[in-house]
This record gives C-alpha cells, sequence and structure tokens, in this order.
C-alpha cells in the first residue's frame, strides 16, 4: 500500500509505503508514477488533518507520563530530509520525574509499552535538551541497515500484522555533544540547501563542525544553522510549546476513597459537565471538544475523548454523551477503582447568537435536532462512523469521494460541514434529471460494480436467483448491450439504452481503467448504470437511479 500526497513542483509523490512496497524499491519522496511502475500497489490519498488529529491525541494521553507534552515546532521550509512538512513527534519534559517511575530506564519501558498497547511502534530518544533527544530518537535509534529479506518473507511479515517492540536509547548526563557527534548534519534540522552546502566543503557529521571557523558560518550558511548545533549541545534553551488547554476549561475533583461504583462516577461526570458548562456560559463560549480522563488504582488511566458538530454550552447534552461514552468503555474493562477525575474542553468556540425571523423557528429548532443527533450517533458508534461524502475530482466513479467524519475540526477550528448544509441535504429533493442528459449520475452507487455473467461467448445462459449477482442473456458479442439480465430475484428487459460515455482513470494510478458507461431503461420503468470493461470485454452494473 502507497499513501500519496501532492507536492507542489513534482506533483503526486510517495507519502509513505508500508513493508512489502518498500520491500519492492518504493521510497518515500519518490514520484507515484515510478512507484506504480515498480510495484501494482494499492494507492490512497494522505490525510495530513487526520494524522494531526491522531498526533494530538496521543499528545493527550502522553500527560499520564509528564505534564508537559508537545509537538516539535516546523520551519517554514522543509527539513531533515522530509517529504511532509507536518509534526510526526511528541517532546515530553521528564526532567525529574524519573525516579517516580523507577528510573530513566523504567520511564521508557513504561512509554513503549503503552506504545505498544496503542499499536504504534515508536524511536525514543532520552537527552539533556530537545535537539539532541530529537537527533538521537530520529537519526540514531531510527537510521538501521535494512534486514535483507525476500518478497515472500515481507508478505509474510505485513499478514501477521504484528507491530514491532519500540526502541529507545538513553544519552547519559553531560554527554550530549559525544552522543550527537557522529550523526549527519540531519540531525539537527536543517534544510536540503544547508546540507548540500556543507557536503561541498567535505563536512557530512555534526561533530566535524567544529573544524569551520564560528565567525563565518553565520553569514555563509545561516543563522539557523548556529541556532540549531547550540540548541543541540545544550548552550541555548528550547522551549517546549504545549498543547494544554486554559486553566477556566479543566476541573478535577479528587476521591478521599476510591470507589468503582458506576452511578457515582456518572453522577461526578454530571456535576463536572455542570460547571465546566457554567464557565463557559460567562465567556459566551461552547465546547467543540471534551476530554475526560478517569485514573484508576493500580490501572493506566482511561481517558476518553468527545468531538462534538458544532459548539454547545449546554450541561444536559455534554452530560448524557459523556455519560454514554464512558458507560461503554467501563464495561470492557475490569472493576479499577477511579481515585480522580478531571474534565476538560481541549478546543472551543465562540457561541453564535441570531435573532430568527418569525418563520423561521421550525428551521432553527430542526438544525438542533440535527446536530443532537449526529453528537450522540458519534459518541455512541465513534466518530469514525458518523460520516460524510466529500467530493474529489476522478473520473473513476467509486474513487470520485472520500467518508469524513461529520464531528471534529479543521486547522482553523471551524466544524466541518454548517448546520444549513446538513439540514438541506436530509430535507431538500433533487429534481429528476433528464435521459439524456450526458452528465446523470445515480443516486444509489454500489460498493463494488457487480459483475453481469454470461456477458462472454465463453459463458453459458443461466439463471442466479440470489442478490450478489447480476445475470444476463448471451449477445451475440462482447460489445452488445445485455438484452436483460437478473437482480435480487427479478427480470429486468432492457428497452432504451442512452450512451456510450467513456471514463478513464488517469495514468499516475497504475494500470489504467477504460469503461464505457451506458444508462439503461427497462420495461419496469426503472434505470440502471452499467459500463463495459474495455479490457476485459465484461459487463458490470454500477448504480441505479432512484
Amino acid at each position: 500500500m502507497i499513501l500519496s500526497a501532492r507536492d507542489p513542483r513534482r506533483g503526486l509523490i510517495v507519502a509513505a509505503a508500508n513493508l512489502v512496497a518498500r520491500g519492492e524499491g518504493i521510497k518515500a519522496g519518490m514520484r507515484l508514477a515510478e512507484a506504480t511502475a515498480l510495484s501494482n500497489a494499492q494507492v490512497r490519498d494522505h490525510d495530513p488533518q487526520e494524522d494531526l488529529e491522531t498526533l494530538c491525541h496521543l499528545a493527550e494521553q502522553a500527560q499520564q507520563f509528564s505534564p508537559i507534552v508537545g509537538l516539535e515546532q516546523l520551519e517554514k521550509k522543509m527539513w531533515a530530509g522530509r517529504t511532509l512538512h507536518q509534526p510526526e513527534c511528541l517532546l515530553l519534559d521528564v526532567t525529574g520525574l524519573a525516579n517516580l517511575f523507577g528510573g530513566e530506564e523504567q520511564l521508557l519501558s513504561e512509554v513503549c509499552q503503552w506504545l505498544n498497547q496503542q499499536n504504534y511502534f515508536g524511536c525514543l530518544g532520552l537527552a539533556g535538551n530537545v535537539g539532541a533527544a530529537w537527533a538521537i530518537a530520529n537519526y540514531a535509534n531510527r537510521k538501521h541497515p535494512a534486514p535483507q529479506a525476500t518478497a515472500g518473507s515481507l508478505q509474510q511479515a505485513a499478514e501477521i500484522k504484528t507491530v514491532p517492540p519500540s526502541r529507545y536509547r538513553i544519552v547519559s548526563a553531560g554527554c550530549d555533544a559525544e552522543a550527537i557527534s557522529h550523526l549527519p548534519l540531519a540531525a539537527l534540522r536543517q534544510p536540503a540547501p544547508t546540507i548540500e552546502s556543507l557536503a561541498r566543503l567535505g563536512l557530512r557529521r555534526v561533530g566535524e563542525l567544529n573544524s569551520l571557523p564560528r565567525d563565518g558560518m553565520a553569514t555563509r550558511l545561516g543563522e539557523q544553522l548556529i541556532l540549531r548545533w547550540d540548541q543541540a549541545l545544550g548552550r541555548r534553551a528550547e522551549p517546549i510549546v504545549t498543547l494544554n488547554s486554559l486553566p477556566d476549561w479543566c476541573l478535577e475533583q479528587s476521591l478521599e476513597f476510591p470507589t468503582h461504583h458506576r452511578e457515582t462516577i456518572a453522577e461526578l461526570v454530571r456535576r463536572l459537565c455542570d460547571e465546566l458548562c457554567t464557565r463557559l456560559r460567562k465567556r459566551g463560549e461552547g465546547a467543540l471538544r471534551i476530554l475526560c480522563r478517569l485514573d484508576l488504582v493500580q490501572q493506566a488511566p482511561l481517558v476518553l475523548q468527545l468531538a462534538l458538530f458544532r459548539p454547545t454550552n449546554d450541561a444536559k447534552h455534554l452530560a448524557s454523551l459523556s455519560v454514554g461514552q464512558l458507560e461503554q468503555q467501563l464495561r470492557s474493562t475490569t472493576k479499577a477503582a477511579l481515585w480522580r477525575i478531571s474534565l476538560q474542553a481541549t478546543l472551543t468556540a465562540p457561541m453564535r447568537w441570531r435573532q430568527t425571523e418569525l418563520f423561521e423557528a421550525g428551521e432553527a429548532a430542526s438544525q438542533n435536532e440535527i446536530a443532537r443527533l449526529v453528537d450522540t450517533l458519534s459518541g455512541r458508534l465513534g466518530r469514525k462512523q458518523v460520516l460524510q461524502a466529500k467530493l474529489r475530482r476522478e473520473s473513476q466513479p467509486e474513487l470520485a469521494f472520500s467518508m469524513r467524519p461529520l464531528t471534529g475540526r479543521r486547522q482553523d477550528g471551524s466544524p466541518q460541514t454548517s448546520l444549513k448544509k446538513i439540514s438541506t441535504r436530509l430535507t431538500s429533493r433533487r429534481a429528476e434529471p433528464r435521459r439524456d442528459d450526458p452528465l446523470r449520475r445515480p443516486l444509489y452507487l454500489f460498493v463494488q460494480p457487480i459483475l453481469i455473467s454470461g456477458t462472454t461467448p465463453q459463458t453459458t445462459r443461466r439463471v442466479d436467483n440470489s442478490s450478489a449477482h447480476a445475470i444476463a442473456d448471451t449477445p451475440e458479442t462482447k460489445s452488445t448491450l445485455p438484452i436483460s439480465f437478473h437482480y435480487a430475484e427479478e427480470r429486468y428487459d432492457v428497452m432504451y439504452a442512452c450512451g456510450p460515455e467513456r471514463l478513464e482513470s488517469g495514468w499516475w494510478r497504475g494500470p489504467s481503467v477504460r469503461r464505457d458507461y451506458f444508462r439503461v431503461q427497462t420495461r419496469q420503468g426503472s434505470w440502471w448504470w452499467m459500463f463495459r470493461d474495455l479490457h476485459t470485454g465484461h459487463w458490470f452494473l454500477h448504480g441505479r437511479f432512484d
């Protein structure tokens, strides 16, 4: 599998590739056309927003190891040989915390175990400053010779679907300069032009910078190199920009005696929701994301995250969603006693009030009900189970849309879809398109095209009553439109057809897809969307018009 991304200059490139694809010579940053020529791997679009939200969610959970957790800060240009301009690392300040876990070795072991439980593979580095720890994790602990393996062994390893244990390396106190001296210059988080300039001077390791005069380095190579070098050696401090929310939106309740009574826990959640909504109403804001953390006795904390469709400060609504999700999580856990509970709004937005007109009261009420319905379904089924379709510029129909969660936010914090658009989708009726409309598309599209058996001279005529297949009378040639077909235990006779409309996939997606689509009317009056595969000559059902 390959994840593709669009580069402003190079076009479509490989953002990431799995183990099997890398074994066939595919690397990150390669042009997608070259990658598809080397392998028949599946190509999916890379979603940077999904990565960022997941990384932020991990940062919130990592607060069980340190109260200071943040993401790495990016420069204006690409740096350290990366193919994507987005954060990939978490930064934790564990100064003075190692003795609480039994030492630095035990602390990193617990972090590795936590990552493995989340099905993540991580590379950890512990040093005296942020720059040295970043360099150790990314270059001393991650860059290693790839083992020699055949394609069969890589395929077998991928089918096992096991995550290898995370790796970590600890730098002794005061040995940061010695630990990073043998690392490549990219470990200083420098852009490619700076690395190339240093390579022309014969410098490829961090320790070799000591041979250059410091006075002229900033003039010829830029001040950023001096800054990153000093930060990695501990000469300059580098702060960690934390992801903590405002103190006003964080509430905490500690219990004098731990309890595992679910009614008591639910009542505590309701009280915290009431207090949080009271503070939000005073500021005229509403919560978009809620984080609830339950600290259990002799067990890992239970972290619940709730995403909302639009900002709200309704205490009853928040309490019902939080308690409902809490009950689902507590069913799968053992009866562990709770000793502390915290609730915080990690993302808020101003509440917008607008006076409705006389005849808009019903529409406003329906919008509120839709928002509550979306929040309730997302809380019970999961955020990734309540989705909306987003159109994409693709000629291949089954790839012309992508599914996105309804709840959540964009990078600017705005909701993904407005309530007015959702209300229109649920209530409006689409005008019936003309049968000769060349851009007519069915409202119901099959998940996968259904093969119409019997559309080749080699196949005998037969009837299948199952709803998973469509059977056609055998035509005289492969290019002849099917005379009739069976679908869902019913026979349909073709009376009229409009077409063909040829659709072809882009060359960058590997093997081309070439189809001739027809809009077919049956004797019963129903309209179907079927196509003929120009490579094989087979006919397929792909949709039905409403």
